[in-house]
């Protein structure tokens, strides 16, 4: 860069001169003591018009050395941001340029020039007053190198003056235009730490705002939609951007209403009137959904009562703001009371033989079972919703004298439930080729007749202990198929039953409902005439549709929304269920690693049980919500007191597996973990799959529904590790397959190889064939302990679930055995969903 020139036209320009040193004493103090650049007009001020003559010989540029001369500004950084200080470039009159330390006050401020203009004449006036007009203000400027670094020049000597911060939106002008929104983010973020009010910083976060959303929204990223509304907030009429994002709206809303998100689309729109009202697009899209809305109340008009209920709700969900809709719907839902439920799974398949949580409790609604419980009054046929109607035991429990109540009916209008069909169904239970297939109840059943149309006799093979506990479970129709399902000419194939229920219909995400108008029993029809559970995508959905109001019965409710709903209680219920939920992970002993009780004792030693249940499920541990220590709930009758809590030890865990490894040849031990899609195992796995990986054991995650997953695995299939969870309400009878997933699965399965501890399996039998229920307790304690060491599946924990219902919903209990517990006494009052 060109040095200052020192001829003798240089001082008249206003550029760099540093003074000779006068004889005397030295200037004190100050910056100006180092160094002042002057011009010599000011000079000539002060000193003789004599002086003018020694200045007219050029002795001025003899007396400044170089070494005098300030040093030349340095090559621009090639990146701003990485510039050890900060500086400013200042060019002078003779176009002379310099990089200084930032330049105070800034920006400098401007001169008038034809004020400039009149005081030069002045100045070089040398008669005339020496007033210091805007010119002749002296700027202080420190520059980055060189000695001395300091001096002073008039403000008319300096042409231009290009500030870092300048310099900086220069860069972000030419980052924008190449697509580096990040780097220029990071400028435009220096610039306003240095001065949140410099001049065009505004105008470059609107284009970066503008550019960097335009360029996402290409890929159609939220991110971009999201910018360009951030952009709307700040400058509503930037060129180009109403049009902008009304396309972007319009897009969404179209995949919207292609997906059934109604409350979606609609609050798009409102969104479009905000941010460009009367636009014509946004006109359209609001008549699209309006019409569509009208359509479905149209439609409504022609529909059966239980399709003008659906009908109508859909409307609502697509525009609740249409005319008459609101009074339709009222009128069309006390006709019709019908029951929206947000369930976690759906059941597959639906019939009398449910083989997991999700068909169980369909199949309440829809069948009677022989015993609705194992209590007294039941047993003496008091008890309500049950087809027995007596029982009494011969030949030292061995027989089974059962007398049934007359007038149940089947859903199909076929005929009334008779003793053939209980004779079927218990009969069915024992062949391996019927779904309903139960492998101890094979091997106990020896004969079943009915020697009546309300009676019928069973013969054991031995006696064992309550065997009333093996008539608690749905009866199907004898003229159904196996699986429970009847052919028909008018209505297809479908399931018949004799509950309050009958099953109507079911996509791949609902599941309906509708109450039989008899029974042919004494109990009352239900209030709710109809039931439609839903299953949405994840956790959060389902509570939001919840909250919303889209459903009224929730069957599940995450541990951390637990509180927020207890705070409305004049908006949400909860409740609880009695029996608490045991999660544990089950074994498979058919894969050889799993057989070797130093691998599961290390997987076992690696899950952190308790920081996971505190940290990631939520649930602060206290009586209920504990670390699981058995395959029991703790503090049942069958809960071995002396049991201890498992160990979180990583490195015994690393050490034992490292000892596993040189058994198996040094080979990787890979593990398949199979997990529901229920809310704690989606939290719950991948944590475990971290801890597993920490002491060298790899476990793939495969996710299923819930019905899917357990049926498989009752059906006695093959796999490694498995996430259950199981509310065992009767430990005795189910203590088997509590342990073993396909406990009760045919022989051709080969399901009782898969216990993982040869000693617990034979317990397990043991247990199965005690002939009373004290010598059966004695042996559950003892699978209980010897779990602890054998490790036949890896307890996790145990959680209190509940369940919740809008206020709108009367009749659910506070505490109950299963979700619809009661249902026959419920009551709904129509209810609206609100934006």
């Amino acid at each position: 860069m060109a040095r200052p020139s020192t001829s003798k036209n240089t001082d008249c320009e206003g550029h760099w001169s540093r003074p000779t040193p006068h004889p005397g004493p030295p200037p004190q103090g100050g910056r100006e003591a180092e160094g002042t650049l002057e011009t010599s007009t000011n000079r000539l001020r002060w000193l003789a018009p004599g002086i003018a003559l020694i200045l007219s010989l050029g002795l001025t540029s003899s007396e400044v050395s170089r070494a005098q001369t300030p040093p030349t500004a340095k090559g621009k950084p090639t990146d701003l941001l990485k510039a050890s200080t900060p500086f400013d470039r200042i060019i002078l009159t003779d176009n002379a340029t310099f990089d200084v330390e930032p330049l105070n006050p800034r920006p400098l401020p401007p001169i008038d020039r034809k004020k400039k203009a009149a005081d030069t004449s002045r100045r070089n006036d040398p008669f005339s007053r020496k007033d210091d007009g805007e010119g002749e203000q002296m700027v202080i400027i420190h520059l980055l190198d060189g000695e001395p670094r300091d001096f002073k020049t008039r403000r008319s000597s300096i042409k231009d003056v290009e500030y870092f911060e300048d310099m900086l939106l220069n860069e972000v002008d030419r980052l924008i235009k190449e697509g580096e929104y990040v780097k220029a983010f990071e400028r435009i973020q220096l610039v306003k730490n240095r001065d949140p009010n410099w001049r065009g910083l505004d105008d470059r976060v609107n284009k970066l705002l503008f550019e960097e959303g335009s360029a996402s929204l290409i890929e159609d990223n939220a991110r971009g939609l999201r910018l360009l509304t951030d952009l709307h907030a700040r400058k509503p009429d930037y060129p180009g951007l109403a049009d902008r994002l009304v396309s972007t709206y319009i897009r969404r809303i179209e995949r919207a209403l292609a997906a059934g998100d109604y409350l979606t689309s609609r609050r798009l729109v409102r969104e479009i009137e905000t941010i460009a009202p009367n636009h014509p697009e946004g006109r359209t899209a609001r008549n699209t959904i309006i019409e569509k809305a009208r359509g479905l109340v149209a439609l409504s008009a022609k529909s059966n009562p239980s399709d003008r209920v659906d009908r109508l709700a859909e409307a609502w969900k697509v525009w609740p703001e249409t005319e008459g809709l609101e009074t339709a719907y009222r009128e069309a839902f006390r006709a019709e009371p019908t029951l929206a439920v947000a369930v976690e799974d759906l059941p597959e398949p639906v019939g009398p033989f449910p083989n997991s949580p999700a068909s169980a409790r369909v199949a309440r609604l829809l069948y009677l079972p022989l015993l609705a419980s194992d209590d007294e009054a039941a047993l003496r046929g008091e008890a309500g919703s049950q087809l027995l109607a007596g029982m009494e035991t011969f030949e030292l429990g061995k027989g089974l004298r059962i007398n049934l109540k007359l007038g149940p009916t089947w859903s199909d209008g076929s005929r009334p439930v008779t003793a053939l069909d209980v004779a079927r169904s218990l009969a069915d239970r024992a062949l391996p080729a019927s779904p309903g297939y139960n492998a101890r109840w094979a091997d106990l059943l020896d004969k079943v007749e009915a020697t009546q149309e309300d009676q019928l006799v069973i013969k054991l093979t031995r006696s064992t202990m309550k065997p009333e506990s093996w008539l608690l479970g749905p009866i199907g129709p004898a003229h159904s198929a196996s699986d429970g399902w009847v052919s028909s000419l008018d209505q297809g194939r479908r399931p018949v039953g004799d509950g309050p229920y009958r099953w109507d219909s079911a996509t791949d995400n609902t599941n309906l409902l509708h109450s039989v108008a008899s029974t042919g029993t004494s109990e009352p029809a239900p209030k709710i005439k109809r039931i439609r559970e839903v299953r949405y995508p994840n956790p959060t959905a389902t509570f939001e549709a919840f909250v919303r109001g889209e459903v009224a019965l929730l069957e599940h409710v995450p541990p951390e929304k637990l509180a927020d709903l207890t705070r409305e209680p004049e908006r949400f219920k909860v409740g609880r269920f009695n029996t608490p939920s045991v999660h544990a992970i089950a074994l498979d002993g058919r894969k050889p690693a799993l057989r070797n009780r130093n691998l599961r004792r290390a997987l076992s030693l690696a899950i952190d049980r308790r920081g996971l249940l505190e940290i990631v499920l939520r649930h602060p541990p206290d009586e209920v919500n504990t670390i699981a220590d058995g395959p029991f709930v703790r503090g049942s009758f069958v809960d071995a007191p002396d049991v201890e809590p498992f160990a979180y030890n990583p490195l015994l865990a690393k050490g034992l597996i490292n000892a596993v490894r040189k058994e198996m040849g040094g080979n990787p031990i890979r593990l398949t973990l199979d997990y529901p899609a229920t809310p704690e195992a989606r939290a719950a796995c991948p944590r475990i799959a971290e801890a597993f990986a920490l002491i060298g054991v790899e476990l793939k995650l495969v996710e299923h529904p819930e019905s899917e997953l357990e049926a498989s695995l009752r059906s006695g299939r093959k796999f490694d590790l498995a996430y259950r969870t199981s509310r065992p309400a009767q430990p005795l009878r189910d203590a088997g397959p509590l342990i073993l997933p396909g406990y009760d699965a045919p022989p051709s399965a080969d399901a009782l190889a898969s216990a993982a501890s040869p000693r617990i399996l034979q317990l397990l039998i043991d247990l199965d064939r005690a002939p009373e229920t004290t010598s059966a307790r004695t042996l559950a304690l003892q699978i209980d302990r010897e779990s602890r060491d054998e490790l036949p599946i890896l307890p996790l924990w145990q959680i209190e679930d509940h369940y919740a219902w809008r206020a709108t919903l009367k009749g659910p209990l506070e505490a109950a055995d299963h979700l619809y517990q009661g249902i026959a006494a419920w009551e709904i009052e129509p209810w609206l969903v609100k934006d």
